[in-house]
């Protein structure tokens, strides 16, 4: 009875937790569900996904998805959060390979370059999509919290053969 969970229920439910990072502060349930404090469940599937280096076309086409939906619910302009999120895949793909390590920190430490290149492009991509005064303070803060809680996610989004990719430094 104490079988661990299989790799496809683990990635289901950290989709499931990505989607509702998405969806719940758009819902009227109050300052807990906003975001901040709520992290962006997004930027951990975006890592994930890019760390198991599946070279197929549903990740990125979920993500996409995710931030299309992102963008209605917040109100649009519509793209912006869809190249939030298809950018932290990218990053993903980038700092999963110069990060890998068998341990977490480095794992950590890649998350946490992928959350900061989302950052820089959301200051980028804020003023063109939303206006001159936009800010990304409140993007920065749910990005940061993001980062901090990624330890205790990581297995809903990487598997264990992750920390050993190959291709990787050994």
């Amino acid at each position: 009875m104490n079988e661990p969970l299989s790799r496809a229920v683990l990635r289901g439910w950290g989709f499931a937790l990505a989607l509702a990072s998405v969806t719940l502060p758009a819902l009227p349930l109050g300052p807990l569900f906003a975001q901040p404090p709520l992290p962006l469940a997004a930027l951990w599937a975006a890592y994930g996904w890019a760390a198991e280096d599946k070279s197929g076309w549903q990740s990125p086409v979920l993500l996409a998805g995710m931030g299309l939906l992102h963008d209605q619910l917040a109100g649009g302009p519509y793209g912006l959060f869809v190249t939030l999120y298809l950018s932290a895949y990218l990053a993903g793909r980038v700092a999963a390979v110069a990060m890998s390590a068998p341990n977490l920190l480095p794992l950590w430490g890649g998350f946490a370059l992928t959350a900061a290149a989302t950052i820089g492009v959301a200051w980028l991509l804020a003023p063109i999509a939303i206006g001159s005064g936009a800010s990304v303070r409140l993007y920065a803060e749910a990005a940061a919290i993001t980062a901090l809680l990624f330890p205790l996610v990581r297995p809903l989004y990487m598997g264990e053969v992750t920390r050993f990719r190959t291709g990787a430094r050994r």
